[in-house]
């Protein structure tokens, strides 16, 4: 029995150019895992990775390489999403008949929409999705009808859901991931363990799990023999995309330690993310030592307001002791950070900027266009979403109504926000092209003309802050957009009129994109 797994296009979008909140990080390695139990169950496992492709070629492959099953990572992309169906519907018109099977964290979420809307779909994975997908293989080669738990279906035009599975554990069960093009990875994607403990409410990840926090890990002794055996094909630089690295309590930090000393002698470069509240300086001082370059922390706001009401279970002394032990081990560190949320009030915008500015976060510019612009992006089944809806604070968008747009309770913060997201989209725009002289590659603090455009890009998120306090009534749009115009064209021209060159202070430590 032959099984394609695929990976299905992915349109870069406009609108959300440079959000990679869309899916959980650790989704990349979700459909090398359900490869490696298919081949290990014994199926014929074809892991097509089309996200660079185009639909109509990726039509075309599955026309002319027939399957037994297609089991598609549904992710959600923005506005794009509905393209993903039409292929699904364009298959079916083509005549293709093998079963099509959906899995990952968008269609745990939406599974009776796309049975409901999707006659093109059979089978949806509701939560995580190896041990399911191998049972629904084996019925389906048997031609055996039975229950399987995890999985929704159709039963003569109602839709039915069996129910959820426990999360996996222990996750040494699991075979090591398929990675059929690992060779061109610069950077190797590694899951040392699964969940997370926390349920903020802007998170994805416990939906995975009905909700639940769950963090579990893999051994020590599983994790350091992938790496080395990734090391045999010359991999040695590797991030490890766990939605938090370090367990819970004391005896995560213990695990983490472990694991960490395990590292040590491999001789390998990494990176990671991790909640304020788990780091310490010991266990810091080791993970740099082991050879950490790259981390990412989840402060998420510099207002404890703002914190409470996200489900963040930090603080403010918290989060500015973690940056501070990140940057005594001789790190810099990558912020997670939501500036805008939809019951944000002026004074909570002021708070998280003195946060930013107190904390020396706004000194390098990839770092300042993204902390400066991104507000609280609500998908369907998360508690902020269902808040928001709820208060009347949001409107469904996109398919399903997955996506969710945020109304400002305060209208002075949402014209703030609708202004400073296209000028730091612009700034990153710039930053990626290989060609500008603010190309990301080349920065560090410090250097001209990052170092112009950095500080000029605080100047006019404080100029509009202090615009956004005298407002008696919204502006009109065209006038906002005219003002959003001409600050772009600022930023323009501090580029043009900065010379390269200046003084560098030290590189900081990026995470992998």
């Amino acid at each position: 029995m032959r099984i394609i797994l695929l990976e299905h296009p992915r349109e870069p979008s406009p609108t959300h150019y440079n959000d990679i909140a869309n899916t959980p990080l650790w989704a990349c390695l979700i459909t090398g895992y359900a490869g490696a139990l298919l081949v290990q169950a014994g199926f014929e496992v074809d892991l097509i990775d089309a996200s660079r492709w185009t639909f109509s070629d990726t039509l075309q492959y599955l026309i002319d390489h027939p399957a037994d099953l297609l089991a598609v990572h549904a992710v959600y992309f923005w506005e794009g999403t509905e393209r993903l169906f039409h292929l699904l519907k364009e298959l079916r018109r083509r005549h293709y008949e093998p079963p099509i099977c959906l899995f990952g964290f968008f269609p745990t979420l939406a599974w009776k929409d796309i049975l409901d809307q999707h006659p093109a779909v059979d089978y949806v994975i509701v939560g995580e999705p190896e041990d399911t997908l191998v049972d629904l293989a084996r019925d389906l080669k048997t031609g055996t009808v039975s229950p399987v738990s995890g999985l929704a279906l159709r039963v003569q035009k109602e839709t039915v859901f069996i129910g959820r599975r426990p999360p996996i554990a222990p996750l040494d069960r699991l075979p090591f991931p398929l990675r059929p093009f690992l060779q061109a990875e610069e950077t190797t994607s590694i899951l040392a363990s699964r969940g997370c403990y926390n349920h903020c409410s802007f998170c994805l990840i416990p939906t995975l799990n009905g909700g639940r926090p769950s963090w579990r890990s893999r051994s020590t002794e599983s994790v350091l023999a992938e790496i080395t055996e990734l090391m045999t094909h010359e991999k040695t630089d590797f991030y490890f995309v766990d939605p938090n690295f370090i367990g819970p309590g004391k005896a995560g930090k213990e695990h983490a330690m472990i694991l960490t000393r395990g590292l040590a002698g491999l001789g390998i470069t990494f990176g990671m993310e991790s909640r304020a509240n788990d780091l310490t300086p010991g266990l810091m001082r080791a993970l740099v030592d082991a050879g950490l370059t790259s981390l990412l922390l989840g402060i998420e706001s510099g207002g404890l307001n703002i914190l409470q009401r996200l489900g963040k279970h930090t603080n403010i002394t918290q989060n500015e002791l973690a940056i501070a032990t990140v940057r005594d081990a001789g790190l810099e560190p990558e912020i997670g950070f939501i500036m805008f949320d939809a019951l944000s009030t002026l004074d909570d915008i002021t708070e998280n900027l003195n946060f930013l500015l107190r904390n020396q976060l706004l000194q390098i510019l990839g770092r300042t266009a993204n902390l400066l612009y991104h507000d609280h992006i609500a998908f369907k089944g998360t508690g902020g979403y269902q808040a928001a809806l709820t208060r009347g604070r949001l409107v469904p968008q996109g398919v399903f109504g997955f996506e969710g747009r945020l109304l400002y309770e305060d209208y002075r913060v949402g014209w703030l926000a609708g202004l400073m997201k296209p000028i730091c989209q612009s700034v990153l725009r710039e930053m990626g092209s290989p060609s500008s002289s603010i190309n990301w590659k080349a920065e560090s603090p410090g250097k001209e003309p990052y170092q112009a455009v950095n500080d000029h890009l605080v100047e006019i998120f404080q100029r509009l802050l202090s615009m956004a306090a005298t407002l008696t009534e919204p502006p009109e749009a065209t006038w906002s957009k005219e003002l959003c115009l001409r600050l772009e064209d600022e930023l323009r021209q501090t580029l043009s009129q900065t010379p390269p060159g200046g003084s560098e202070k030290h590189v900081g430590a990026t995470r992998p994109c």
